[in-house]
């Protein structure tokens, strides 16, 4: 027999034992009624749980249940026995008992092995266990043995969990502190425990709680460690938190509504924050213009969605942000405003999170015998190989930031942001459940489904059931190989994920049409049809020009000016130009037009064909398609410049000499009338004066004013009526094919400096810092560190001229461009007047305004050209307006790059799929040139494809080889094995090739398109 601990309750009979005969004596006093109210009890907290559990089970998903208590479990191991008996209702100890053995064994151990931060907790109560059995009860004031058993059996539910996985430490401090203050009576059983003798336990698990808290859980909110809480500390609120309704399995597709805790929300009249507020966007730009807060676009890390920066230019550095909740629900490409913290304290929170993080790690390795884990997403948020080593917490954090911050206000978001992502039933990495347990979850039915986004640093969202399909519910797992678009509605800072819907499908995955649907939903582009509301606001714009369209307005068809639009037969016809030579003009002068057509006129401001052109902003041109901000019909009929048309247009008309400088210009508005259309391959007389004069514009540009040449590469695909491309060309321009684009140059900055005259603080402009010359050092020795070497244009030049491989030179020039940061857009009172310059076009200040009909911008600063043109000046309560444009469009373009970008990666890697799929050309074998070397990956650029890849050095780029990184050369070394089956002893030498900067490597492509997104496997071949 077992030693009996000296200082328990003198007993001979085990707690399970004692509960089964308190029940055995209470069976016989239970009233007829007891099972009915029961039962109408349990309905009652079902109704009300299933009323709250389309937004409380989003918030409450992380509440763990107490199948998982181990304390519980030891009762619950005893009393099985006497699961046969009849229970009272007043016992409701024994009816979770019950409730709790329904989950199979194999749920258990899932569970355990899910959690193994958790799983060493109960490794040392399975310790304790070993101990003889005292008794952890309150004092009672009976010294029945019996009813001694049924408290010492209630008090085993005493360790909860008290904290969601997503609630901030600090919140379940404060509830210990409030229960340190009104647990008098958990203190006075702490006293009498110390009178009797017996251990106290205290809640050594805190500094767990203390640095827990999410970690990138919008991708994955199974992240966080189970939170535990003494057995002392076991208030009504604990309680509460921790007790199930009655009967009512929890579901992972409908998470668990709990009644108590719902109702003590209810009486709070507001459930707890687990996100700051954000700040009204007025303020927030009122705090930005007086340096208090600091704004710019939110780029989430692609590997670790914790990390984050805002690049800000007035500080001169990127804005570190860690964790989900400084980021408050901001998403990646929102334009946010951001309140600067201090570095050092979100350092520590990181290291402290990073170091439990390892902690989980190292447990899983313990448990799965030395191989790292992450089956259920809580343990990293990162995917890592089963032979990867685990680093020191302290070796993430490589580089100091100079600033780190938090998200105060979300400044600028998409309008009605679509996303592709798939659907699910379970919420991803939930704990598995048994068939029966699943049966029960269904026969409840879920309330909500779960929306995965394609982009992993989405968040998951929640869709209310009444969005899926008809039949999801029943072949929901057919599904996975299907793609939606859904949207977020709303973020409240009390839900751990945003509730949002679906929107439509767009097919299976592996579909050419399917991938490039998803590209411009994930980069939130509106490739929908136009809405019978625009539709009818752009039919019912009139195309007669009537007598007040010509008022104020100076009719050039009326004088001598030949107007025509230049280019090819199918160049869109947005622009047209005039030449006046010096015969009429004077000697040595000449006289060029250039003509816009007025699309601010037909476009009032807050219109339907107004708000439709805003939320498109700018028109795409993706591979398969063009994407336009106004109806086609619309652009037709009213805005290009066909022969014999007349046309609403604003002119810039330009006085120059011979040499290319420029004397005098009007800005107006006026009447055009196209009288013919130049082929570039037959010019007229006007014309050639015309590429004449823009080709001095361009000397002068390039050479003293420091700008950068238009000319570049570009690939042209040429596509099969299955929609799959059959050819690629690169196309390779010249600064000749570009001419034109100078005298646009030109009109755009004399249309700034007018506006800007007029309204210095709201004028819509555009800008573009110098490229950072310190990331082209190695070319810069390449190229000896020539003089020219200093500027961008420079070294175009030098890769142009001295490169003889043209495969190199394209390469050299990927490399340099690559240095050129984006252009932006800007209020004129926003940004110091020493930061107006656009570097690329050599201009001092610039705005656009020759695209009306693709960029929404163009038809703002018509607005605003307008107003200048009638001598109005700026209004005072109009400041917030600009920098709203301005951030959208800025949002937008960087969109539409990227966009565009993505299509043609897109269609490359459908080309070479299909060159694959022949049997006699099983890979493509390319050369690539290394661009960029790290630790354990190179940066590779092929110029047959203008595609740059990524390639991690592994088993499966590197079959066979192996690798050595020189980081002080920042070199990289690949060996393979000799040929054994060689004759000669020199033949089985390892072959040896190292890579620097520039080096070529041959290699071979193979793409994957049964995936989301299609992937690119490359091998590197021997050298």
């Amino acid at each position: 027999m077992a030693q009996q601990h000296p200082l328990a309750v003198e007993s001979h009979l085990h707690p399970g034992q004692m509960l089964a005969a308190v029940d055995v004596e209470k069976e016989h006093k239970k009233s007829p009624n007891s099972r009915r109210r029961r039962r109408g009890s349990r309905r009652r907290s079902s109704a009300v749980a299933d009323m709250t559990a389309e937004e409380d089970g989003v918030e409450n998903q992380a509440q763990p249940s107490a199948e998982s208590d181990p304390f519980f479990m030891a009762v619950q191991q005893e009393s099985n026995n006497h699961k046969n008996r009849r229970r009272s209702s007043h016992t409701g100890v024994r009816s979770k008992a019950k409730h709790r053995a329904s989950v199979s064994k194999k749920e258990e151990e899932e569970e355990e092995d899910a959690t193994p931060a958790f799983q060493s907790l109960v490794d040392i109560i399975s310790e304790m266990k070993r101990l003889p059995s005292i008794s952890i009860t309150p004092d009672t004031s009976t010294d029945d043995p019996a009813a001694t058993a049924l408290a010492t059996a209630k008090d085993t539910n005493a360790w909860k969990r008290v904290r969601r996985h997503s609630e901030p430490p600090q919140k379940t401090k404060q509830q210990h502190d409030n229960h340190k203050k009104n647990g008098s009576a958990s203190q006075a059983v702490n006293e009498q425990h110390q009178r009797l003798g017996e251990p106290v336990f205290t809640n050594s698990f805190l500094p767990l709680e203390e640095a827990e808290e999410e970690e990138g859980e919008e991708n994955d909110a199974s992240k966080y460690a189970d939170v535990l809480v003494s057995p002392l500390n076991n208030s009504r609120e604990h309680m509460a938190l921790a007790t199930p309704p009655p009967n009512r399995s929890r579901s992972q597709s409908v998470p668990n509504a709990l009644v108590n805790h719902h109702q003590d929300h209810t009486a709070n009249n507001a459930r707890k924050p687990l996100y700051p507020v954000h700040m009204n966007p007025t303020e927030a730009a009122a705090e930005i213009r007086s340096r208090s807060l600091y704004a710019g676009m939110l780029k989430v890390d692609m590997q670790d969605s914790s990390e984050a920066n805002v690049e800000c230019e007035e500080l001169g550095a990127s804005i570190y942000i860690f964790g989900s909740k400084y980021r408050n629900r901001a998403l990646d490409g929102d334009q946010v405003a951001v309140e600067l913290v201090d570095v050092d304290d979100m350092l520590n929170e990181k290291l402290a999170k990073r170091q439990v993080r390892y902690t989980r790690r190292l447990s899983a390795m313990s448990l799965n015998g030395g191989q790292s884990t992450c089956s259920n997403g809580a343990l990293s948020s990162i995917p890592e190989d089963d032979n990867s080593v685990l680093l020191d917490a302290e070796s993430e954090i490589t580089e100091r930031p100079k600033y780190c911050g938090r998200v105060v206000c979300i400044l600028d978001r998409p309008k009605n942001m679509l996303f592709s992502g798939t659907l699910s039933l379970y919420r991803p990495h939930a704990k598995t459940l048994d068939n029966g347990s699943r049966d029960k979850k269904e026969t409840h039915g879920p309330k909500i489904i779960w929306f995965v986004p394609t982009d992993k640093r989405l968040p998951l969202v929640a869709v209310p059931i009444k969005n899926a399909p008809a039949d999801f519910i029943k072949y929901h797992e057919e599904y996975k190989n299907r793609i939606f678009l859904g949207n977020i509605l709303r973020w409240p800072v009390t839900s751990l994920h945003p509730f949002g819907s679906i929107e439509k499908e767009i097919g299976w995955v592996g579909e050419l049409g399917v991938h490039s649907g998803v590209l411009l939903a994930d980069h939130h582009i509106k490739d929908a049809e136009f809405s019978e509301q625009v539709m009818k606001a752009a039919a019912a714009v009139s195309t007669k020009i009537s007598h007040e369209d010509k008022k104020g307005r100076r009719d050039l068809s009326q004088e001598q000016f030949d107007i025509f639009t230049f280019g090819g037969v199918n160049q869109d016809l947005d622009c047209a130009f005039s030449v006046s030579p010096a015969e009429s003009v004077g000697k040595g002068i000449y006289e060029v037009g250039i003509h816009v057509p007025d699309v601010a006129a037909y476009v009032a401001a807050n219109t339907p064909l107004d708000r439709e052109a805003r939320e498109r902003c700018c028109a795409v041109h993706v591979v398969d398609k063009k994407i336009p901000i106004l109806p086609e019909s619309f652009i037709q009929s009213h805005c290009r410049f066909d022969v014999g048309k007349q046309r609403l247009a604003y002119s810039v008309i330009c006085r120059f000499t011979e040499n290319g400088v420029l004397l005098h210009a009007w800005i107006g508005k006026t009447l055009v009338k196209t009288k013919q259309h130049v082929d570039i391959n037959s010019l007229t007389k006007g014309a050639s004066h015309m590429l004449k004069l823009c080709k001095k514009l361009q000397h002068n540009r390039l050479h003293e004013l420091d700008g950068v040449s238009l000319a570049h590469a570009c690939e042209s695909f040429t596509l099969a009526d299955s929609g799959y491309p059959q050819d690629i060309q690169c196309i390779h321009q010249t600064d000749q094919d570009v001419l034109l684009q100078e005298l646009l140059i030109l009109a755009n900055i004399e249309v700034a400096q007018k506006i800007s005259t007029r309204f210095p603080d709201q004028a819509l402009l555009y800008r573009q810092a110098p490229a950072n010359m310190s990331k082209l050092t190695t070319i810069q020795d390449y190229f000896d560190n020539a003089p020219s070497t200093s500027t961008i244009q420079g070294l175009l030049s030098l890769a142009k001229e001295h490169e003889t491989s043209t495969e190199k030179q394209d390469t050299l020039i990927h490399m340099i461009r690559q240095a050129i940061p984006p252009a932006k857009y800007y209020s004129a009172g926003s940004v110091d007047i020493s930061k107006f310059r656009h570097a690329s076009f050599g201009a001092s200040i610039y705005a656009v305004f020759t695209e009306p009909t693709r960029n929404y911008a163009s038809i703002y600063v018509q607005r605003q050209l307008d107003a200048a043109l009638k001598g109005e000046g700026q209004a005072s309560d109009n400041y917030d307006l600009t920098d709203k444009i301005a951030r959208h469009c800025n949002s937008a373009h960087l969109l539409k790059m990227a966009a565009e970008q993505e299509s043609k990666k897109l269609y490359t890697a459908a080309y070479i799929y299909r060159q694959c799929l022949n049997e006699e050309v099983k890979k493509i074998t390319v050369d690539s040139f290394v661009t960029q070397i790290k630790a354990d990956a190179l940066q590779l650029y092929v110029p047959e494809y203008d595609l740059e890849l990524s390639v991690a050095i592994n088993d499966q780029s590197l079959p066979g080889g192996q690798h050595k990184y020189d980081p002080i050369f920042h070199e990289m070394e690949l060996t393979w094995p000799g040929d054994t089956q060689a004759d000669e002893e020199d033949d089985t030498k390892p072959i040896q090739h190292t890579l620097k900067q520039l080096s070529r490597i041959s290699i071979s492509i193979l793409v994957d398109m049964k995936v989301i997104k299609p992937v690119f496997q490359v091998e590197i071949l021997q050298q």
